[in-house]
């Protein structure tokens, strides 16, 4: 084909203009997260992590609002593709859900930027546009690897045997100051490294307590042998304190027993989560429900998780009557407005004991917690795959109850799948056409809404 000059010079602006937009974005790597630190190892190259939302952040925003992260900025981009293999991980994905409990991260989004061996150096959280915090955060990360006070140097002194009780204390607080979860077998080998003598002095024994020991482990027996020490430590010690101990100790004993699929260990964390309710027997028997329900959805023990379920939800949700449920819902409502104005509401972080179904919980982020809790229980019926119409029913009463005090899309969606498994075509059909008219009606995206619609109505659901 024949260019003239005049083509030819406008295909030389496009291509210009192409290569400039191509020079302007991160160089994100392909492939797994494992991939790229292993790649980062052979190469010897540092690696940055962008967890971030699924969704574009400034569709939150009022108006015609625009934002530009400075990520895009060209000297930020210039230095970041040269000194980093870069990684994006959206929060909703297999890999994002792994950094997430690795990194306990909280906020989105979050910068993780890790030594070639593939140990956190730095970390950052939020969007900005302006240029200088990532070329900050750049600068932090060369002083922190250039030091001997980073993770990588801690691991490989381990590594070579060192083991003194001073060192392994450092160790695990540069762990807990990255934000880190605690290294409970580190722990374990820094109990094991202390005299007898050490237990009975306030600062060591709150400091192992702060590392959430495993129940029953060396640590946590070694931390409850002076009774003296231990009553004037939760005495003294601010209640916001001694509860994020209680919380560390419940969490990470249940998260081994799930790992492990240790019912035995499972039931001893639920147990401790019982006696930090001495005050409120209800409170505590309520607290070990929870746990051992979330344990045998965890580890799919399906029999056991749907004879709890059904137990725990008809005890602590559909028993309460409408005017207390409305009195939650209030209540919960009063303490979003308090925290944040009414424009900016977003659904707060789970609680120990929510279960957060992902699309449930970017749609209808501004309903109640307690609704959302139940919706995503009655879901999770559903998605065991049952036939058991005893089961499914009642799944069908707790979201018939959400859809009652809250008709959203959403909990419509779950109505619908429950009333489809139960056979009950036309209602399912209805239900779920209710779901893509709330949706579109909100001005949101109702396309899982329509293909579930489709399923249903061609009975491939």
């Amino acid at each position: 084909m024949k260019v003239s000059g005049c083509s030819f010079f406008l295909f030389l602006c496009f291509l210009f203009s192409a290569v400039k937009t191509q020079a302007q974005q991160l160089n994100y790597e392909k492939g797994t997260v494992e991939e790229v630190l292993a790649k980062a190892r052979i190469e010897g190259k540092p690696v940055f992590i962008h967890l971030t939302l699924p969704d574009n952040p400034a569709r939150n925003l009022p108006g015609n609002v625009s934002f530009t992260s400075a990520l895009e900025d060209p000297a930020v981009v210039k230095a970041f593709n040269a000194q980093f293999l870069n990684v994006l991980v959206p929060r909703n994905t297999p890999q994002g859900s792994q950094l997430i409990r690795q990194f306990v991260v909280k906020q989105y989004p979050t910068y993780l930027y890790l030594s070639s061996d593939g140990n956190l150096i730095h970390r950052s959280t939020s969007n900005s546009s302006s240029p200088q915090k990532y070329l900050n955060d750049l600068k932090a990360f060369k002083e922190k690897a250039a030091s001997t006070h980073n993770l990588s140097y801690f691991q490989k002194e381990f590594e070579q045997g060192r083991r003194t009780p001073d060192f392994l204390e450092q160790y695990l607080k540069l762990r807990q100051k990255m934000g880190l979860a605690p290294d409970l077998d580190l722990l374990e080998t820094y109990v094991s490294q202390l005299p007898v003598s050490e237990f009975d002095k306030f600062s060591t024994v709150q400091f192992i307590l702060e590392q959430g020991p495993v129940v029953e482990s060396k640590a946590f027996v070694f931390s409850r042998s002076n009774q003296t020490i231990l009553d004037s430590l939760y005495r003294s010690l601010p209640f916001s304190q001694r509860s994020d101990i209680n919380n560390s100790i419940i969490n990470n004993t249940m998260r081994k027993a799930t790992a492990t699929k240790d019912v035995t260990l499972a039931q001893k964390g639920a147990q401790f989560a019982r006696t930090t309710w001495q005050q409120n027997y209800l409170r505590g028997q309520r607290a070990y429900q929870s746990n051992m329900v979330s344990y045998y959805k965890s580890v799919k023990d399906t029999a056991n998780y749907l004879r709890e379920a059904v137990n725990y939800y008809e005890r602590y949700y559909m028993a309460l009557s409408a005017d207390s449920v409305q009195k939650i819902m209030a209540a919960e409502a009063e303490r979003r407005n308090t925290i944040m104005p009414p424009s900016s509401k977003r659904k707060p972080a789970p609680t120990s004991e929510e279960v957060v179904r992902e699309e449930t919980a970017i749609v209808a982020s501004n309903s109640s917690s307690f609704l959302l809790q139940l919706n995503n229980a009655a879901y999770s019926i559903y998605e065991t795959g049952t036939q058991n119409p005893t089961y499914l029913t009642k799944a069908m009463l707790w979201s018939k109850r959400t859809v009652d005090l809250d008709p959203s899309a959403p909990f419509y969606d779950t109505l619908a799948h429950l009333l489809y498994r139960l056979q009950l075509y036309a209602e399912a059909e209805a239900m779920q056409q209710k779901a893509v008219d709330l949706a579109s009606k909100a001005n949101l995206s109702a396309d899982r809404f329509k293909q579930g619609l489709q399923k249903i109505k061609a009975r491939t659901l």
